[in-house]
């Protein structure tokens, strides 16, 4: 028995060093947003992503100062300093596989935004999610759902949360389309 516990610290022992590895790869490097996120107070933003206050909106310019397990400090070109704190219990995704969906090294406006219609680009720059809507649009507007009630985004139901206590839920059709949004 002492032996697998041995064999499974040196195991987790790993995965935390790669992760380690993989965050540093972030530290300082130029990137810019892929997705709204919202905030309310910038130095605590929640990886759960409630879709209240402002808003960085996708193709903003930022730097990375810091990914590690639950937490992600970034600042943007004005010099303002953020900070989203991951609550693995609300949604399971560790500081640096959430800093690859919410960072990128290309400008989303000056490609993958340019794919969507109008109606989908008014309502990404909006926050809005709206019926008829792909699923990157909708990804591009309002981020990932969070893992907790959404755990794979290949599902054709996602809920999302406005605040604490409010859920929205959208519905996709079989041709991957926002038919339906309740909440």
């Amino acid at each position: 028995m002492k032996t697998i516990f041995s064999k499974l610290k040196f195991v987790l022992a790993g995965v935390a060093l790669a992760w380690n590895a993989y965050a540093d790869d972030f530290a300082g490097k130029t990137m810019y947003v892929q997705t709204n996120i919202w905030f309310e107070k910038p130095m605590k933003i929640l990886a759960t992503n409630y879709h209240t206050g402002s808003m960085i909106a996708p193709g903003t310019k930022v730097t990375i100062d810091e990914v590690a397990e639950n937490r992600i400090v970034f600042k943007d070109d004005a010099g303002t300093q953020y900070r989203i704190v991951i609550e693995l219990k609300h949604n399971n995704v560790p500081g640096p596989k959430l800093a690859e969906r919410l960072f990128g090294a290309d400008d989303p406006m000056a490609g993958q935004f340019k794919k969507f219609t109008k109606d989908e680009q008014d309502n990404i720059k909006a926050g809005y999610v709206v019926k008829g809507m792909s699923k990157e649009a909708v990804l591009m507007a309002y981020g990932y759902p969070p893992t907790i009630r959404t755990p794979s985004i290949d599902g054709n139901i996602w809920t999302y949360w406005k605040n604490r206590w409010v859920t929205q839920i959208i519905r996709f059709d079989e041709k991957g389309k926002v038919s339906d949004i309740q909440g």
